[in-house]
């Protein structure tokens, strides 16, 4: 990789795409239990069905670096689990197996059998797999196909074999299935077009065969078995039953027709039934085969959306019945517990449960040419399936835009596809799930829950704490108000504990009160004329520290008593904070008090019986500790700590010696943070609380993140464990106190989403408005959402004229702003192009014809900038028409197709002659061309980053950052008669762009923002892809860390095994050497990595593995 201290960038993958190639369901964990595996083309996601709440888990998502092909599952006989079979640009085929333990998957084989790269000659473009599991069959798009016997050996070990050959020159692949024969030999059917006969002729529509493969088994070898003439249309294959649950062979999808093809020569057709007035043609896209005890079934879906019920009777006709309609999928699935995964093309992914089984009085068909037309009605509601959750899905991205506000930044994105499009808004936080929300008789300081007795199951006792008074609520099947809890009401309380087994104690400011059956046993004071100011406590410990800097330390005995240790603890500075740390497992006690006190530093004590309230570590903080929380989170002991300057701090606590190490920051706000420890499906999380409510937590391979959660900012926050809401958090902020829970840690953004009449092109943002410009073959609607993504207008265009592109245009000469829109209008048999303009509020103003498509549209002071073939026209307002003002053509584009500007340079994207900068000269009334890039790239998006410097992306899925050098910035900008005369480089500009930085990113850039997450976070580029990726390129600004990331990179690359076998500076650089950006998501799966494997490769930098993570998460936490 090249590497260039001017600039270097860190690319980390937000949010992974989401357009899936298939999804494969099997029992791959090796228990009971059905796991679902979604493939996209860089990653592997595994669901696990929750039957008792209808909710599909994400337990897994491991990111590929290479581009998946197909995905199959098969088990072999005797095995306890399934495999995953998979075929990448690696050309491996690879198998592997499913680790949920360790949280990932393990490649038991990476066999080669082809060149790396996607090739038609290349095998894996389809896998289909024997039923029983002991062949895997691997297709090309062309002539080669190659099956590998599964197999067991003495260990129980899997094995596979050397490939054996089954090509066959001239024959194109449209589809492969394993056929069920039992233990019989492994058969295979596909469906082939063998174009020797075409091959210099023109045709219209090839012949297609269903062609039979066996695998004998005997003579270890692939033979061609048999082949017959099918439809032209024929474009899918389904398994059929054999053995004693069905009479075997393969159902073959077709326009507007469904046929059986038995392996005795048995054939019979249905055709698929149409809407009632409908004529077009109908193909099936996706099946799935669903086999019961006594009986089996096919769903599946045709081009429409609709999903019908395939049966083969006893007496050997075909059924046919509507069933329901969906979005479009890839894939369907059926589980055993009565639940349907629809991987849908363009919309989120839905698990649906079955209801009914469908029609009782199909359609059937027992001839092989019916004739009669099927018609059926759509239900407008789902009759048998009720949809239970989704998983959100951004695919496709169209544009984007991001959005800062003083409370969250947030993306819109415009995505989705004819009736699935959708406005959506992507915030980075945690959502919740509100309970309840109920207003306080005044401003409350802190709000705790207590159970009565140690082995309570649920809280008993909600404590609010105000100023010197303190309210008492009971939890259960009404909350209500109590008087006679034992509590002093009149006290503001610092603190509420269940102690012992059957105590509760309070600590507030003149005392601690030891509480039993509502009854006062004891109450400790402090001296005369002394105050507590405050405490922390366990179940068998309590702390608190007075105002004359002194520390009293408690522990209870095994009489619920409270016991003061003999002696106090005097500092020399007042303390601010306290905590005792969680009780591990078979211990009685925490064995650590943590001091924070106001001369900025934090004290670790000792309260070991044998040194209690000694000295054992001390740290010193950029600000005085507002609040400190030392918990467990992954079986470590961590000292949580906010500071009075909004910081958060956590560092690394040592259980035996009391030492600090491994210290993390993270500027939170301009709030004093405060911390209160919750927990979130059986984990410890950490509340921080400033500006914004933080969630601090590790995720399962050990990273350490920040989120911020959505919610409104809260004073303060506590467990709340009732029968109706277990692991809950309670709350208070202003009068108001609120119950919720968390329910996901695993996605980093909260999706919202609003309706779109149809597929949107772009997508435009004025003030705190959202317009969204849409077209499809249909209509043309240009709509306007509000901040809450309420329709405030929606304007249809006329039925000949369709959307290019639209831009939202402030003219300084109306000193207004207006929606222009570049349509294509349909006259008779020919096209004209128009620019629409509209006021803010989509009142339609005037069109002016141009020439040719527009397709970019940006404002250019005070004007409108309009790029129209390879013309950039300047227009202004008028009354009746836009006036042009300036046209210049650019001769070395075609079809200019992005467009940026910044003062009176411009910059633009044409679409298969990359990046040219220009110059505006006002007295020449002329865009001039002064640089341009030397290598062709077909621009989808551009954004500029500084005066001479451009980050763009092509169709290919490469991102480039481009510069123009300071001799070429400053002839431009001062000599215009240089640039008219000076002689054209390569039939382009005078000076040749720098390229900067390369790197492919494996979807195809569709807009670039700038802007950061976080509050006084750094600047960087956030991206969105066309198949759902969201990413964000971080600037690493001194060297050091350069240095450091790029060995780290190497070291990774050379030391982690690929789980595919794709080399991944390969990947990254599929079109162009990788320049100048740093891998951040191979960097982040350091933390997933064995402990040798870490220690090895921190050696290499020497550094330890500790060190190395916190530089990876400070490098994230930078801006995100």
């Amino acid at each position: 990789m090249s590497l260039d201290a001017s600039i270097c960038l860190y690319n980390l993958t937000l949010q992974k795409q989401s357009a899936s190639i298939n999804s494969c369901v099997g029992n791959f964990s090796g228990k009971k239990s059905q796991e679902i595996i979604t493939a996209t083309s860089n990653s592997l996601t595994v669901y696990k069905p929750d039957v008792d709440t209808g909710k599909l888990v994400n337990v897994l998502t491991t990111q590929i670096f290479g581009i998946i092909r197909s995905v199959a599952n098969f088990k072999i006989a005797g095995a306890g689990k399934d495999y995953l079979a998979v075929t990448s640009d690696s050309g491996n085929l690879s198998i592997l197996e499913l680790d949920l333990p360790n949280g990932q998957f393990n490649a038991l084989f990476n066999e080669p059998y082809h060149k790396s790269g996607i090739r038609r000659l290349s095998p894996g473009q389809e896998l289909a797999v024997d039923p029983k599991g002991r062949a895997i069959l691997a297709t090309a798009v062309e002539k080669n196909k190659l099956c590998y016997v599964l197999n067991r050996d003495l260990e129980n070990n899997l094995t596979i074999s050397s490939p054996l050959e089954a090509n066959r020159s001239k024959i194109l692949t449209i589809n492969t299935v394993g056929l069920d024969v039992g233990y019989e030999n492994p058969l295979f059917a596909t469906i082939e077009i063998d174009y020797s006969d075409y091959e210099y002729n023109e045709v219209t529509e090839y012949e297609k065969y269903l062609t039979y493969y066996e695998l004998d088994l005997g003579l270890n070898h692939v033979v061609r078995k048999n082949s017959e003439k099918i439809s032209p249309t024929s474009n899918l294959l389904l398994q059929v039953p054999g053995g004693n649950d069905g009479p075997s062979g393969v159902l073959i999808c077709s326009q507007n027709m469904i046929s059986y093809r038995g392996l005795e020569g048995e054939k019979v057709s249905i055709n698929i039934p149409k809407l009632k007035n409908d004529q077009a043609n109908v193909f099936i896209v996706s099946g799935v085969l669903h086999k019961m005890k006594n009986q089996f079934f096919f769903i599946v879906q045709s081009n429409n959306g609709d999903l019908f019920k395939v049966e083969l009777l006893e007496d050997g006709s075909i059924a046919i019945s509507y069933f329901d309609t969906i979005p479009l999928t890839t894939s369907l699935i059926i589980l055993r517990s009565g639940f349907m995964y629809a991987d849908t093309q363009y919309s989120s992914k839905a698990f649906y449960q079955f209801e009914k089984l469908g029609n009782e009085n199909p359609f059937t068909s027992s001839s092989d040419e019916p004739i009669e037309e099927l018609t059926f009605e759509r239900t407008e509601e789902l009759e048998n399936l009720l949809l239970v959750d989704i998983q959100e899905s951004l695919n496709p991205i169209l544009d984007s835009k991001l959005v800062s506000d003083d409370a969250f930044t947030k993306i819109y994105a415009a995505s989705g596809y004819k009736d699935s499009a959708q406005l959506k808004v992507l915030q980075y936080g945690l959502p919740i799930n509100e309970l309840v929300e109920s207003d306080l008789p005044g401003v409350a300081n802190k709000v705790w829950t207590t159970k009565l007795h140690k082995a309570d199951q649920f809280d008993r006792y909600l404590v609010i704490s105000f100023t010197d008074t303190t309210l008492v609520l009971s939890i259960g099947e009404s909350v209500e108000e109590i008087t006679d809890s034992g509590l002093a009401l009149n006290e503001e309380t610092i603190g509420v504990q269940q102690i012992g087994a059957h105590s509760i104690a309070q600590v507030h400011s003149n005392g601690v009160r030891n509480i039993k059956n509502g009854q006062v046993v004891s109450e400790w004071f402090p001296p005369a004329g002394i105050k507590i100011i405050v405490s922390s406590s366990t179940n068998r410990q309590i702390a608190v520290g007075l105002s004359n800097n002194e520390l009293v330390y408690f522990e209870v005995d095994e009489r619920d008593r409270l016991i003061e240790y003999g002696e106090r603890k005097e500092l020399h500075t007042r303390t601010v904070s306290l905590s005792l740390g969680d009780i591990s497992e078979g211990r009685l006690r925490s064995p650590f008090l943590v001091v924070g006190c106001d001369d900025s530093t934090i004290r670790v004590l000792s309260v070991d019986p044998k040194s209690t309230l000694e000295s054992l570590s001390l740290q010193a903080l950029s600000s005085a500790p507002n609040d400190i929380l030392t918990c467990t989170m992954n079986g470590q002991l961590f000292v949580n700590i906010g500071l009075e300057n909004g910081v958060y701090v956590r560092t690394l606590l040592d259980e035996r010696t009391g030492q600090l190490s491994d210290t993390r920051t993270k500027y939170l706000g301009n709030k004093p943070v405060v911390l209160s420890k919750v927990v979130v499906s059986g984990i410890n999380v950490v509340l921080a609380l400033s500006n914004k409510t933080w969630v601090v937590h590790e995720t399962k391979n050990g990273a350490f993140k920040i989120n911020s959660l959505l919610i409104n900012p809260l004073k303060f926050g506590f467990i709340f464990n009732s029968e109706e809401c277990t692991d809950g958090i309670v709350g208070i902020y202003k009068r108001n106190l609120i119950i919720f829970t968390i329910d996901d840690l695993v996605h980093d953004f909260n999706i919202t989403s609003s309706e779109l009449k149809t597929t949107p092109k772009n997508l435009l943002r004025y003030k705190e408005s959202t317009i969204v410009a849409q077209n499809s073959s249909e209509a043309s609607f240009i709509e306007k959402f509000d901040e809450s993504l309420e329709l405030v207008k929606s304007e249809q265009l006329a039925p000949n004229e369709r959307i290019i592109t639209s831009g939202v245009v402030h003219f300084q000469s109306k000193d207004a702003s207006y929606v222009v829109v570049s349509v294509s209008k349909t006259v008779e048999s020919s096209t004209e192009y128009y620019i629409n303009t509209y006021d803010i509020d989509l009142n339609f103003k005037h069109a002016t014809k141009i020439a040719d498509a527009a397709y970019s549209i940006v404002e250019f002071q005070g004007k409108v900038l309009i790029g129209v073939g390879n013309h950039l026209r300047l227009v202004d307002i008028g009354l009746k028409q836009l006036l042009s003002k300036a046209n210049s053509r650019i001769e070395s584009v075609s079809q200019i197709v992005r467009i940026e500007s910044q003062g009176n340079r411009v910059v633009i994207g044409d679409i298969r002659e990359s990046v040219t900068f220009l110059i505006f000269k006002p007295n020449m009334n002329e865009f001039l061309p002064f640089a341009d890039d030397v290598l062709p790239r077909h621009i989808t998006s551009i954004k500029l980053l500084d005066y001479n410097t451009v980050i763009g992306g092509d169709k290919f899925g490469n991102l480039f950052v481009l510069r123009a050098t300071e001799e070429a910035s400053k002839v431009s900008d001062t000599n215009s008669t240089f640039l008219i005369t000076q002689d054209k480089v390569l039939n382009g500009a005078p000076y040749k762009l720098s390229n900067i930085c390369n790197f492919y990113i494996e979807d195809i850039p569709t807009s670039f923002s700038k802007g950061s997450f976080t509050i006084g976070g750094r600047d960087i580029v956030i991206y969105s892809g066309l198949q759902g990726t969201i990413g964000a390129l971080i600037p690493l600004l001194t060297k050091s860390d350069i240095k450091f990331f790029h060995n780290l990179e190497k070291a990774m690359r050379t030391y982690k095994e690929d789980l595919l076998g794709r080399m991944n500076l390969m990947f990254r650089g599929y079109y162009q050497p990788v320049k100048n950006v740093i891998d951040g998501d191979l960097i982040e799966t350091f933390n997933t990595l064995s402990d040798d494997l870490k220690i090895q490769i921190a050696n290499e930098l020497d550094k330890t593995p500790r060190e190395v993570s916190k530089k990876i998460y400070e490098v994230r936490t930078m801006s995100i």
